[in-house]
């Protein structure tokens, strides 16, 4: 145990709910006699500090590329996000409270590697998935959206990425680019379920088909065991690898949004983090 304990909370997380989580996460941590700070200024972390991130997959995501390293800290996830994807495979159905208290009793955490984006020549680093095309512009849409926070509240979370996917349908070209460190995405969709979170490898899952067939190929991925097999989709597995675009496509990386962009890059960064 360190001798202050970091907080980085995302307030707005879930509706609301990262901030119930930070109040009944205080007076534990007070009743240990553990010193806390919250982490207003990432710029100010000790190297080597342990953070307690409550929030989604999206709210690690800022965290992880607002530091400069980010293999030198270990990070406590206690979810509270709209997905919580990354949580559902390292820790499937586990309470913030568990994850704490797994943490106070000195459990191991776990090495898992960080993806890297690269458009327009700034780099990225993501924990879950990136994607191009309709997957992305879903995520936008859902982060952006009315949608999301109605069914936050009714605690109906994927509901509220399956009403935005109809919405685009129309809309968005039917093109859907994913790259996973990760077997599962927003939506409860697994288009890579053979990715690994330590393999040193990056997924990828590609789909062009005609607008009519999208929601179609899309249902199969809900909760699929195994790749799935279809004459629009193609897998790769790499470690680094480029991919071009006759036009500027929607991109974004664990719920973030990122600039339009013709061509992406996507490898493995040099060095995993801790999490537990």
């Amino acid at each position: 145990m360190k001798e202050v304990l970091y907080i980085y909370l995302n307030p707005t997380a879930g509706s609301g709910r990262a901030s119930q989580i930070w109040n009944n996460v205080q007076p534990i941590l007070r009743e240990r006699h553990i010193v806390y700070q919250l982490c207003t200024d990432v710029s100010t972390l000790p190297i080597g500090a342990d953070i307690i991130v409550i929030g989604g997959d999206g709210t690690f995501n800022t965290l992880l590329n607002t530091l400069t390293q980010p293999e030198l800290y270990r990070y406590i996830l206690l979810p509270a996000g709209t997905s919580n994807s990354l949580c559902s495979q390292i820790s499937p159905k586990e309470s913030w409270a568990n994850k704490l208290r797994r943490y106070l009793n000195g459990d191991p955490f776990q090495s898992i590697d960080l993806g890297l984006l690269t458009i327009h020549q700034q780099s990225y680093r993501f924990v879950n998935e990136a994607s191009v095309g309709f997957a992305a512009a879903i995520a936008l849409a859902t982060e952006n959206g009315a949608n999301k926070r109605f069914f936050n509240r009714l605690h109906l979370n994927e509901l509220g990425y399956i009403a935005t996917a109809f919405q685009c349908w129309a809309t968005e070209r039917p093109y859907m680019l994913s790259f996973c460190n990760n077997r599962r995405i927003s939506g409860n969709l697994y288009p890579c379920p053979n990715a690994k979170i330590n393999d040193q490898q990056i997924d990828s899952y590609e789909l062009t088909c005609p607008r009519i067939v999208l929601p179609f190929e899309l249902t199969r991925l809900v909760n699929a065991h195994h790749n799935v097999q279809s004459s629009y989709v193609r897998f790769d597995t790499f470690a680094t690898k480029s991919f071009h675009f006759e036009e500027p496509l929607p991109v974004e990386m664990d719920g973030n949004p990122l600039p339009s962009a013709k061509e992406v890059i996507v490898s493995v960064y040099p060095q995993p983090i801790a999490v537990l």
